[in-house]
C-alpha cells in the first residue's frame, strides 16, 4: 500500500512538473506575440513610406489607412472564424493555429519588398484574436 502511494506521489510531482512546463512555454508565447504585435505598429507607417510609390505624404497616409482598414476588415471577417475553431477543435489547437498566423504574418511582414506584400502580411491575422 505504501508503495503505490509513493508511486501516486511520484505521478503527481511529474504531472506538476510537465504542467509547469506547458504553463512556462505558454506564457512566453503570449509574451513574444504581443511584443512583436507592439513592435511592428510603430515601424508600419515607415515601410508603407518606403515601399509605396506614393511620393505626398497625404498619399502615404492614405495608403497607411489603406492597410490598417485591410487589417481592421480581416480581423471582423477572423474573429467569428476563431470561434468556431475554438469550438471544434479545442483552445489548445486553435492557440497553436493563432500563434502560427501570427508568426507566418510577421514572417511575411519581415520579407516585404512592395506594397503587394505588405498588404498580404495581414492576409494571416484573420487567426489572430
Amino acid at each position: 500500500n505504501d508503495a503505490a502511494i509513493a508511486t501516486s506521489l511520484d505521478k503527481n510531482n511529474k504531472d506538476k512538473k510537465n504542467n509547469n512546463i506547458v504553463l512556462w512555454i505558454t506564457y512566453t508565447n503570449i509574451v513574444l506575440y504581443a511584443l512583436c504585435y507592439q513592435l511592428q505598429r510603430p515601424v508600419e507607417p515607415f515601410l508603407v513610406e518606403r515601399l509605396s510609390s506614393e511620393t505626398s505624404p497625404e498619399l502615404v497616409g492614405q495608403t497607411y489607412g489603406r492597410l490598417q482598414s485591410t487589417f481592421s476588415a480581416i480581423q471582423t471577417i477572423g474573429s467569428p472564424l476563431v470561434g468556431v475553431l475554438l469550438d471544434r477543435i479545442g483552445v489548445r489547437h486553435a492557440s497553436a493555429m493563432v500563434f502560427f498566423a501570427s508568426a507566418l504574418s510577421y514572417g511575411i511582414l519581415a520579407c516585404a519588398t512592395n506594397m503587394t506584400l505588405l498588404f498580404c502580411s495581414k492576409i494571416p491575422t484573420a487567426l489572430q484574436n
